[in-house]
């Protein structure tokens, strides 16, 4: 009997033992779990905010790609401006050539210098600055045809664009209406010197202009300001030298020269630090 009370103690106490053992492990365990979750949730914190931070990097990278391509755009714009200004030219002389030319008028025009030149003989009777009649029909084709052609280059009302080319833009500066002579001074009641001829000239084809076509007073520049404007040059500025009368004819004329508008200030500015920091 004290035999199997003792077996029984013993097994009890084993069992005590086994269930302490047990106790501790499963104490131990839930320790362990809890550090492992701690650190599971410390990692996926630092998982999370890497991951945030590895957008706004990403983001800033994007960002800074798109305003190099941006400015990349912006510079191959400017430098197509730059080196296109004479062909847009040239081939605006030549639209309002073609564009006179179907009407039977023939003008001269310099692609070179951006020019289309109107001679004396076929505007003005010599010493004068009131237009002959076949002066008049000329300026009115003139004027018909730098209205057809123009608002395509310049800042115009929309209803003078609905003919223009999608990708038209204000690409003019300004068009002179200059007045020219030859070097054989000239004294008149009207005029006491060749300035005052040239002076005139000028300003009754810009006034004639106006008068046929008035939306041509409205057209403007990007900076706003007018594009037609008057100046004169007396002999100033020959086209052929002043010793022969043929070449003296030539050289008393009205030249219609186009400018062309150069890029923003701001936009050549930076065009000049990027080719300089290249």
């Amino acid at each position: 009997m004290n035999q199997e009370e003792n077996y029984l103690a013993s097994l009890s106490d084993l069992m005590i033992g086994l269930l302490f053992v047990f106790i501790i492990i499963l104490m131990s365990f839930a320790l362990h779990y809890r550090q492992a979750s701690w650190e599971q949730t410390q990692q996926n914190s630092r998982l999370i905010a890497e991951t945030a931070e590895q957008r706004l990097e990403k983001q800033k990278l994007q960002n800074e790609t798109d305003a190099q391509r941006l400015e990349k755009q912006r510079l191959e714009k400017v430098l197509t401006r730059l080196t296109d200004n004479e062909s847009v030219r040239r081939d605006l002389l030549k639209d309002i050539e073609k564009l006179l030319l179907s009407k039977g008028l023939r003008v001269l025009i310099d692609e070179q210098n951006g020019v289309l030149r109107l001679p004396e003989a076929l505007l003005f009777n010599s010493g004068e600055a009131d237009f002959r009649p076949e002066g008049v029909q000329a300026m009115q084709q003139v004027a018909a045809a730098l209205l057809d052609i123009l608002p395509c280059y310049s800042v115009s009302p929309p209803d003078f664009r609905r003919h223009c080319p999608p990708n038209s833009e204000a690409r003019l500066e300004a068009v002179l209406i200059e007045g020219h002579t030859d070097n054989k001074p000239i004294k008149t009641d009207q005029f006491h010197d060749n300035w005052a001829l040239a002076a005139a000239r000028s300003l009754h084809t810009f006034q004639a202009l106006n008068r046929y076509a008035p939306i041509l007073e409205n057209l403007k520049n990007l900076n706003q300001q007018a594009l037609l404007s008057v100046s004169a040059y007396e002999a100033r500025r020959p086209v052929a030298n002043q010793e022969t009368e043929e070449n003296r004819r030539q050289n008393r004329r009205i030249d219609l020269r186009f400018l062309m508008a150069a890029p923003p200030p701001d936009w050549m500015e930076k065009a000049k630090t990027a080719v300089e920091t290249k």
